[in-house]
């Protein structure tokens, strides 16, 4: 625990939703020392990559708003006016964020590593931006 690696932001945010999405099976009866099925895997799959890929764009997006309005700290609100989405819409983007990053309200924290990263590597703020990440 504790360690970290190397991999992109949306490999993270893809596993994490994974093991958010095994707890909640767990916690929800499903007997951890059974081997999932087919079905169970694919459903696991699919929406943890969908979970996943929203959380990463969300962060990028956010790291994206606080460069362009030159900010380290962005409001929900003020995220909701920089990118035309309603406060609501907003609130439930959050929602697939904080299921892989519990650990954040917002991604404040994660947009503004996510910064430093890039620039000091000279590279593009994508999802596909190595960083080294808690596991």
């Amino acid at each position: 625990m504790g360690m970290k690696r190397t991999d992109t932001l949306l490999a993270q945010c893809i596993l994490r939703a994974a093991r958010a999405q095994v707890d909640d099976d767990i916690s929800g009866g499903r007997d951890p020392n059974v081997a999932a099925n087919r079905r169970e895997l694919l459903r696991t799959s699919w929406k943890s990559t969908r979970i996943g890929s929203n959380a990463a764009t969300l962060t990028i997006e956010w790291a994206l708003a606080l460069d362009d309005l030159n900010v380290d700290v962005l409001g929900i609100e003020a995220f909701g006016e920089y990118s035309s989405d309603s406060i609501r819409t907003v609130y439930r983007r959050l929602v697939d964020f904080r299921r892989c990053w519990p650990e954040y309200d917002t991604p404040n924290e994660l947009a503004r590593f996510v910064l430093t990263e890039a620039r000091r590597r000279d590279a593009r703020v994508t999802p596909q931006l190595e960083l080294a990440l808690p596991a």
